[in-house]
């Protein structure tokens, strides 16, 4: 019997293939799509999954709040974490804190040359980092790996860059120039789907002869907060056993000044990469709320290539009418009918979801390389994955043919054999479904729209500073201390380098937090704070509200002004700029405010400008720790003269760190990356989606064109022309795009308005963007019903009436 019906659905889909090119092909791209999509999602939620104890493993964080101003910190002071594990030792089993010394030099002589590089992803870490994470350490033992000082361990990948794929295993990499380290170990490569991922990992007592010293405890401080910390929960515990402990906690241990604003809070690591928005974050994460825009869309596109699907196979089962009479006049009961109808539905079904599966496999790389990916093959051997295909490609192909099938096996042969075709009765849920689909590329293209206009705000709009054409350099290094004054002088002396100055952290993207008391406050209070060199206003272009900026020919400076921003001012209730100029800083009062600049977002564009001190800190030891950068900007016009010019001098006066630049402007636009793949990504959705529609109503407007063909012909024999005889047919069709609009219009208003809440700084939803989208589906629609109707309108009426 099967057989049979096999052979039916082979000789109607020969027969019709345009049908069953639309048809398929439109399930198969919306399929391909959702997959895709799919795939992106379950790599984005499976951050950190990975980890054996990933349900363990918590990150404590800070957040100090004071009257509107502090920090929400994702980092911790040194000794939180073993102050954690000495007091609840029946809570936490183990604990390991991260440390990033910026961009430290590794250098390794061999036998034909010095290798020196500097690496950004080197972190110290305590030496249960094993116990408490699945990193999979394939040499060493990762008990004692990182338990000695001065000890190292590469990835797979370092292994390959300094040592050529030999055995690095106590071989020795020179530190900073002053220190050896000792490889203890191999790690895999850190895997993609990590909230941080790290190429070294060094023991974290080899920190004590840096912080931990007679003359530097920063170690064993409780306010510098630079540690990562990570605490491993006791089986059975669960963390609000341990959160409730943290008020006394910090009652203990925190210093006085700060102790009645800090909160100490556990986030789940499982969680950190789509929902934390912290300060000082190790590595830029996604959102959340993109995720699930992203699985909108997905959705959306899907469900406009079910409603094809089913839409053509009811339109095309009223064709099949003499079919059915004749094979219910020759014995044909009504279950085999239904059986029929459904197995054809199904046989299309399954056929676009092989392919869809086809179309994923050959889009993979590029969908890698657009969202940044590195999803694998291996989801095809995933059991869920194919057991959710054949659920939906069964789902499908019942509710496409169920419909069909149920309706025309009803009918009386008689009746329709004298008739030819059939009706149904009620509402047209073709109609309806045509009206959904398109509502729903209504609001793809608002939503599309709305997403590219909000990122190129954040990465084009005035951010109160200058960020083209500046060069920034990582200068964590004393001998750059030494050198600073004479390098700035040196590559000013050419005409190609315009300012030159030195700061705490990358301008626009990170800062640091420093306790101030001004004129009127009882105690200091933590505010966001920059450590800078002289010229930072000029390099960046930062303009003055009021007084001064700092000033070389005031010596004192550096140890009795202070230069704050605007927001700070309005924090304080000082009534204007000008009145802040002159107000004391400190118990004392010997500092005083000399300027202040105009607001500027100093971190990204997610939050809202804060106060901030701009402190002026020219102590030679400042470049170990608070000056970390050095800003040099330069005329656009002479951009290989000021790269050439910068390396020269670097190269001359710092020989022993290995120059590295990059463009502030390309580094900020880092910060948007999760924005910059949503938007890309949604709008090939969302033409993707728009096609799908466009070829159910190709469809759909073949099938109107089919049961009006005697229509056409009398009207033309009467003598209709071919404009009125393609508004006439156009006109069913266009008029249900009037209802689509119309409800498109709010739904997607809600939609992107609420993912815009999620920014500090969003752009307004103009009605423009509603306005043009629906004249745009309009136009697609007039574009893709003409191709039928204007086909029919020309046609000879003689054939059209042969026909009939």
């Amino acid at each position: 019997m099967f057989s049979n019906y096999l052979k039916i659905a082979v000789r109607q889909a020969l027969k019709n293939r345009a049908y069953a090119l639309i048809n398929i092909g439109g399930l198969a791209i919306g399929i391909a799509c959702c997959t895709l999509i799919l795939l992106f999602v379950t790599d984005e939620i499976g951050y950190d999954r990975y980890h054996e104890n990933a349900d363990r493993i918590y990150r404590v964080t800070e957040i100090i709040e004071s009257e509107e101003t502090g920090e929400r910190s994702s980092s911790l002071p040194f000794p939180v974490s073993e102050a954690l594990l000495t007091d609840y030792p029946d809570l936490v089993e183990s604990s390991v804190r991260f440390f990033n010394f910026q961009a430290p030099t590794l250098s390794l002589e061999n036998r034909e040359k010095e290798l020196a590089f500097n690496e950004r992803r080197l972190f110290f870490a305590d030496a249960g980092v094993f116990e408490v994470f699945s990193f999979e350490l394939l040499r060493g033992d990762p008990k004692t790996a990182l338990a000695e000082p001065n000890s190292i361990i590469l990835t797979e990948s370092m292994v390959q860059k300094y040592f050529e794929g030999e055995d690095p295993l106590g071989k020795v990499l020179r530190f900073q120039g002053e220190r050896d380290l000792k490889v203890t170990g191999v790690l895999k490569d850190v895997r993609p789907a990590s909230h941080f991922r790290f190429d070294f990992l060094a023991s974290f007592r080899t920190l004590d002869s840096y912080y931990n010293t007679p003359t530097n405890t920063a170690m064993q401080g409780w306010y510098w907060n630079p540690c990562w910390t990570y605490l491993l929960l006791k089986d059975g515990v669960v963390p609000e056993e341990l959160a409730s402990q943290f008020p006394t906690f910090v009652q203990k241990y925190f210093p006085e000044v700060i102790k009645h604003d800090v909160t100490l809070q556990m986030q789940p690591l499982t969680d950190i990469h789509l929902t934390s928005r912290l300060d000082y974050e190790i590595e830029p994460n996604a959102s959340e709320e993109n995720v699930y825009m992203l699985s909108v869309a997905g959705f959306f596109v899907l469900l406009i290539a079910c409603i094809n699907f089913m839409n053509l196979a009811t339109a095309r089962a009223v064709q099949r009418a003499r079919e059915v009479g004749l094979r219910k006049t020759l014995g044909g009961d009504r279950r085999q009918l239904i059986l029929q109808f459904l197995f054809e539905s199904n046989l299309y079904s399954y056929a676009a979801i092989v392919a869809a599966l086809a179309i994923v496999e050959l889009s993979i790389p590029q969908f890698n390389a657009l969202t940044g990916k590195s999803i694998d093959h291996g989801f095809w051997y995933s059991i869920p994955f194919l057991f959710t295909l054949l659920t939906f490609g069964a789902v499908v192909g019942l509710g496409a043919g169920a419909y069909p099938a149920l309706v025309l096996s009803s009918f009386q042969p008689a009746r329709v054999l004298k008739s030819g075709s059939i009706r149904f009765q009620g509402l047209d849920f073709r109609k309806l479904l045509v009206v959904l689909q398109f509502a729903i590329s209504v609001i793809l293209i608002v939503g599309t729209w709305v997403a590219i206009s909000q990122l190129q705000f954040l990465q084009k709009s005035d951010l109160g500073f200058q960020k083209d054409h500046i060069v920034m350099l990582p200068a964590l290094r004393s001998s750059m201390a030494n050198q600073y004054e004479a390098f700035k002088e040196t590559i000013l002396r050419h005409p190609s380098i315009r300012s030159v100055t030195a700061l705490e952290e990358v301008l626009g993207a990170k800062f640091q937090g420093g306790n101030y008391r001004f004129e009127g406050m009882d105690v200091s209070r933590l505010f966001n704070r920059l450590n800078v060199r002289h010229d930072f206003t000029k390099t960046f272009n930062v303009p003055l509200a009021a007084g001064r900026d700092y000033d070389e020919s005031f010596e004192t400076d550096d140890a009795s002004a202070l230069v704050v921003n605007e927001a700070l001012v309005r924090n304080l209730g000082w009534k204007s700029n000008e009145e802040a100029v002159g107000k004391r800083v400190g118990a004392s009062g010997r500092t005083q405010i000399v300027g202040v600049v105009k607001d500027f977002n100093f971190a990204s564009k997610h939050q809202p400008i804060a106060p901030l001190v701009l402190d002026l800190n020219l102590n030679p030891g400042a470049f170990n720790l608070f000056i970390k950068y050095v800003a040099v900007r330069y005329d656009p016009l002479q951009t290989a003269e000021a790269l050439q010019t910068i390396r020269e001098a670097w190269n001359r006066m710092i020989p022993d760190k290995p120059f590295e630049y990059f463009y502030l402007d390309q580094d900020l636009q880092k910060l948007y990356e999760s924005e910059e793949r949503l938007t890309a990504v949604a709008s090939i959705f969302a033409f993707l989606a728009i096609l799908v529609a466009c070829l159910g109503l190709f469809g759909h407007a073949t099938h109107m064109v089919q049961r009006r063909t005697k229509e056409i012909g009398i009207r033309k024999t009467l003598g209709a022309s071919v404009p009125a005889m393609v508004g006439l047919l156009s006109k069913d069709s266009l008029v249900l795009l009037i209802p689509a609009i119309l409800v498109s219009w709010p739904v997607s208003w809600l939609i992107m308005n609420r993912w815009l809440g999620s920014f500090a700084y969003r752009v307004e939803i103009s009605m423009w963007v509603f306005v043009i989208s629906g004249l745009a589906v309009v136009a697609i629609a007039i574009l893709t019903i003409s191709v039928q109707t204007i086909k029919a309108a020309l046609s000879d009426p003689t054939m059209a009436l042969k026909c009939e």
